[in-house]
């Protein structure tokens, strides 16, 4: 038995999905990331512990397969349209802090003795944060279209990105000249993309009737991409990266993300197992450093997020949200470190130690996360010195003397309300948060201010005593129910509308004071019976209703934006 345990290539495989089941099963209890889960798992089964894995290299190729769903799972998020949508000052923002954490990590390694590549290895894995920890979190918080969320992602597809072309660079010897060539090669491999972009739409169209076609055509891109940069002497994670970037930008990006996505869990768990199984301990020196680079993520780098954000023209509280939500190492990380180290720029022990400090900050995250308006009053007042370092955004208002209606947040169904609002001559008045936002209302001259309801001074423009009717889009609740208790205390008489998604949510918003919470899925939901019961049959009727919601969608993007 022991024997077939050792040497049956099945039954290690087996070993290693047991003890990981087992593992990231009582980790989930607790409410962590299950990326640790699978590191512990590879400490358990490696050598410093059980030792039972007898066939590294097995367990190394299959890793490398997980390494390719990772980065194809991340270029998949890469969709041309979003990168737009990511805006000038995010683009600023996320470089200025890439830049900012690499010079720090580097500056400690050298300051600490490390030379040669060591310390461009070390601000590198510093320097970036985890998609997919990150999205998790804000997925399961219902934060994913938050402001906030919105510019957690922006600065997470540049990060991808500047991951890439990290992984690119370090392949080489530093050199200009092999610079020039690797990027040369890279160019060809984007082009490529370009063109399969265009040619992945009718190619996935012919297999969509049949699942299993679809995914086996989904995961042949991510070959046969990989294959071409395994033989073109660039980094298998360029080609896997390309390839999700070339369906990212197609038509069945939600339908390839669903179907893989089993598949890349399966290859990524082995992955990270694999990485804990080459952790080895590790001198008295390496733990200082450890420390020092726990500071630098946990403390360091959101405060460089947070300021950046803060000087961008967004808020005190959405520059806090975003940089405490980023403070961790990436997957990219994890990578990084295993090419320094199969390249031999980076010992066993540094690899060990920086594996290390993946796992403690990606762990810490779910805390900083789950708890982040407890961070926000405790520690807010660390960006309380840029109040005075007002930007001309921040100034944005237009204000009338008069107005009925309030609302607050004008991002989504805010901007239906106020159409409405305005199509029937009602005076409106918009508190937003977001300076882009604010910036096309105030060239429609509608009146609004920029800000956050949390501010009195806010709420004093906002003349709430004179007001009739507020309505907020706020999407969180305990947000709303202190905008409920705030405006009742000033106006008994106001009226409270507020939008919620969830019938817990507006139970609670009716017990805080709410006169009326308005679910938009429930009130769709009536809205669209409703519709297809009228029309049912009639083709021509359904024509001209599609034309003009199309129409009205459309006036709405123009209010905007």
């Amino acid at each position: 038995m022991i024997e077939f345990l050792q040497n049956s290539i099945f039954a290690q495989i087996g070993i290693i999905i047991i003890i990981a089941a087992l593992v990231s099963f009582l980790i989930r209890l607790t409410k962590q990331p299950l990326i640790p889960a699978y590191i512990i798992s590879g400490i358990i089964l490696g050598p410093l512990l059980l030792g039972l894995i007898k066939e590294p290299q097995l367990i190394n190729s299959l890793s490398e397969i997980g390494i390719a769903f990772l980065i194809f799972s991340a270029g998949l998020e890469i969709n041309f349209k979003k990168l737009r949508e990511v805006g000038k000052t995010i683009l600023i923002g996320g470089l200025i802090q890439i830049l900012a954490l690499f010079f720090i990590g580097f500056w400690i390694a050298s300051a600490i003795g490390f030379s040669g590549k060591i310390p461009a290895y070390i601000g590198l894995i510093i320097a970036f944060s985890s998609t997919m920890v990150v999205l998790k979190i804000l997925y399961d918080k219902r934060e994913i279209n938050s402001l906030h969320g919105r510019i957690i992602i922006g600065i997470l597809l540049i990060q991808d990105l500047a991951a890439i072309s990290a992984l690119l660079i370090l392949k080489t010897d530093f050199s200009i000249n092999q610079i020039v060539i690797e990027l040369f090669k890279t160019g060809i491999f984007l082009i490529l993309t370009l063109f399969l972009s265009k040619v992945a739409n009718p190619i996935l169209k012919k297999s969509e009737n049949s699942p299993e076609l679809l995914l086996l055509v989904s995961i042949s891109f991510l070959f046969l991409f990989t294959i071409g940069s395994y033989s073109s002497e660039l980094p298998l994670a360029i080609g896997a990266f390309f390839a999700g970037v070339a369906l990212a930008n197609s038509n069945y990006k939600v339908e390839i993300e669903g179907k893989v996505a089993p598949i890349r869990d399966f290859f990524a768990a082995i992955f990270f197992v694999s990485l804990g199984m080459q952790i080895t301990g590790f001198s008295n020196n390496f733990f200082v450093l450890i420390l020092i680079l726990i500071a630098a993520v946990l403390i360091i780098k959101p405060l460089i997020i947070m300021i950046s954000v803060r000087l961008l023209g967004y808020t005190k509280r959405t520059a806090f949200l975003s940089g405490n939500a980023l403070a961790q190492t990436s997957e990219f990380s994890f990578i990084i470190a295993a090419l320094g180290f199969s390249l031999g720029h980076i010992s066993k022990e540094l690899f060990s130690a920086l594996v290390l400090l993946s796992v403690i900050t990606m762990s810490l995250t779910t805390y900083f996360i789950e708890h982040e308006k407890k961070f926000y009053k405790a520690f807010g007042w660390i960006l309380n010195p840029l109040e005075g370092i007002r930007s001309k955004k921040e100034r944005f208002e237009y204000l009338e003397k008069k107005h009925e209606i309030i609302i607050f947040g004008c991002h989504r169904i805010g901007s239906l309300f106020l159409k409405e609002f305005i199509k029937e001559k009602k005076k409106v008045f918009v508190v937003d948060y977001n300076p882009e936002i604010i910036r096309a209302l105030i060239k429609k001259k509608i009146p609004c201010i920029y800000g956050d309801f949390m501010n009195e001074e806010i709420l004093e423009k906002a003349n709430l005593k004179k007001s009739k009717m507020i309505i907020s889009s706020i999407p969180d609740v305990e947000d709303n129910i202190v905008l409920i208790k705030k405006a009742k205390r000033v106006n008994k008489e106001l009226l409270v509308f507020i939008i919620a998604n969830r019938i817990s949510e507006a139970l609670a918003l009716y017990n805080a004071g709410a006169d009326y919470v308005i679910m938009p899925m429930i009130i769709g939901a009536q809205k669209g019976f409703e519709i297809m019961d009228k029309i049912k049959d009639k083709k021509a009727g359904l024509k001209e209703l599609k034309k003009e919601h199309i129409e009205y969608l459309n006036s709405i993007h123009r209010l905007l934006y």
